[in-house]
Order: structure tokens, then sequence, then C-alpha cells
């Protein structure tokens, strides 16, 4: 039913319209990354083929959001309907998996970036939390691990004889969102600082580099907007010099890249603040937030709605559409 919705309201829009839609990793079945990931960050590079040549048959025309963006500001005609593919947070597989099916469809696609996570061998916290809890057992009466017990849920925090799995590593995600970032990242260093043997191990760079930003960016067919320096969520930072900096900083650091560049911020898991906001509309266009939903020809720049998507919502033409028809309603 909510598949026929969203063919319905997708065909029958009689005003100008663009679909965001969101990725975040790009990652083969077999990958053993999507072992320490969290599934709703997870689409494989099949899926994403799909849904551009899916796009395409619905009639919705690829662009780049910049380019849509500066033909509705300026009132120039507009695509009936329009799609945009974007990608948060500038994972290396972005490159090695999206990229390449990015250009052997021709689509256009905006990869929302941490600027200062680009070129180093970090990762975000949750990524770290999930290979901590899926991998190792916590220690029992250790005060370094006290922050983590506090937000696992009932029982796993008690049985210690065992690693969490993926499903309960990311509900322990969720609820460590209530503390500042910073002081996640100070908790861990903590512990391994206490326990060598729980740092992450040498893998792989997950993060974009330079190099590869350049490539993407020779044919014009990937731009890059703000995602703020260190994907801090605006609404847990209290010092107004940090806002500014996660803000203004990321988008003077977005310049070194020239043309594809473009002044569109991303809000950090869609947390906005008065001031996060102002800061935003006085250096930005734009402005992606996790907003469900599509974008008429008129609409508030600085409110764009988009489709997050991953294998568990649109692995299929039919799980796509409902996807899409749950955000119309």
């Amino acid at each position: 039913m909510l598949a026929c919705y969203g063919w319905l309201r997708v065909r029958l829009s009689n005003k100008p319209a663009l679909l965001i839609l969101t990725y975040h990793r790009i990652l083969p079945a077999d990958s053993p990354e999507r072992a320490v990931e969290q599934p709703g960050m997870v689409t494989s590079p099949q899926a994403l083929e799909n849904h551009i040549r899916f796009a395409r048959k619905l009639g919705a025309e690829p662009v780049h959001l910049s380019d849509w963006l500066d033909r509705n500001r300026q009132g120039k005609p507009l695509p009936k309907l329009a799609v945009a593919f974007t990608f948060d947070d500038g994972w290396q597989d972005n490159y090695q998996y999206a990229y390449p099916a990015l250009k052997a469809q021709n689509a256009p696609a905006t990869i929302f970036l941490v600027t200062r996570m680009i070129d180093t061998d970090k990762t975000f916290w949750p990524e770290q939390v999930l290979s901590l809890l899926t991998s190792k057992t916590i220690p029992e009466n250790d005060p370094s691990f006290d922050w983590l017990r506090r937000h696992m849920p009932e029982g796993a925090a008690h049985d210690t004889s065992r690693p969490l799995s993926l499903l309960e590593a990311d509900d322990v995600i969720a609820r460590l969102k209530s503390l500042e970032d910073a002081t996640i990242l100070a908790s861990l260093q903590q512990v391994y600082t206490s326990h060598p043997d729980m740092a992450p191990a040498e893998t792989s760079r997950s993060i974009l580099s330079g190099s590869e930003l350049t490539e993407m960016a020779k044919n014009g067919l990937v731009m890059y907007g703000a995602h703020t320096r260190h994907h801090y969520r605006l609404n847990r930072l209290k010092d107004e010099k940090t806002l500014k900096e996660e803000i203004v900083g990321c988008l003077q650091d977005l310049k070194s890249l020239g043309e594809a560049a473009i002044p569109v911020f991303c809000y950090p898991n869609g947390d906005i603040t008065g001031k996060g906001e102002a800061l935003v509309s006085d250096n930005y266009q734009a402005a992606c937030t996790t907003k469900t939903g599509w974008n008429l020809a008129g609409c508030n720049p600085y409110d764009l709605h988009r489709f997050n998507l991953h294998d568990g919502n649109s692995h299929s033409n039919r799980t796509l559409l409902a996807t899409i028809g749950r955000g119309l309603l």
C-alpha cells in the first residue's frame, strides 16, 4: 500500500519536486566492515545502482543538489521531478564502491564531509563503540567502563561473559547519544589507556583521502558539502567558539577543494540549535536536515528534507517506494 502511495505521489506531483536520497556507507554484502557498523548506515553497491536506474524509470532527473538549489533560488525552470544522491560523513567506501556506480550511470552526487577526518586513520565514536562491544567482554568492576555500563540494555550490563550482538551494541549507540561527543571520545581514550589490548586494531583507512576527493571531482560528477569539522552534534556543544569552529571552520576547510566545494551544510545527526542555525544561514546557502520528505519548488533552502536509505528499507523497488511513500504521508 505504501509503495503504491509513494509511486502515485511521485508520478502525480503538479509542482516541481526534489527527492534527496541519503546514504552513508556503501559496502558489499560480504564486507567484514558490516560486522562493526550500524545496520541503518549500510547500503550495498547493487542497491545503489538499482536506485539510480529506478529513479530514472520513475521519470526523475538526477541533478547536482547545488544546481537545483541555484535554479530554485533564481526562479529558473526546474525538472518536474529531480533526484539528488547524497552521502554523509565521507567514508572511503564512497570512493571504492559508490563512485564507480555513479560514474557508470552518469549520476551526479554530493558528499558531505567531516573535514578534519580527511586524510586520517580515525573513525567515528559509534564505530569504535560497536567494535569494542561486539568483539570484547567488559571487565567486571572496572571504573573505566562505568560510563558504558550505564547505557547498556538491561541485563546486558550485568552479563560480562560475552560480547554484545550487533543489534544490542546498536542500542547502546542510541543511548550514548545523550552524552556529548567529546565526553564519549575522552571515555574511549581512557579505556584504551587502561586496556591497550582493547584499542582499535590497525585496519585499512575508513575515511576519504584528499587524492580520492580530487579524483572524484575531476569530471564534475561529485561535489562536496559541509558536515562539520569533527561530526560533533551541535545541540551538545555548549561552547559558542567550538560551535563556530565546527560550522564556519568546516566551510573554510572545504575551500581547499576549489570549485568542487558547495556552500551547503548538513546537520550531524539532524541536531539543530538556534545559534547553530544562525551561523549556518549567515555562512551557507542551504542546509540539509534529517526530516523526511521531498522538497517542492520555492521551499526553504535551510530546511531541506531527505530520505535516509539503507539495505533494510530500500533493498528492492517496492521497499524503496514504500520508504518514500511513508515519508510523504
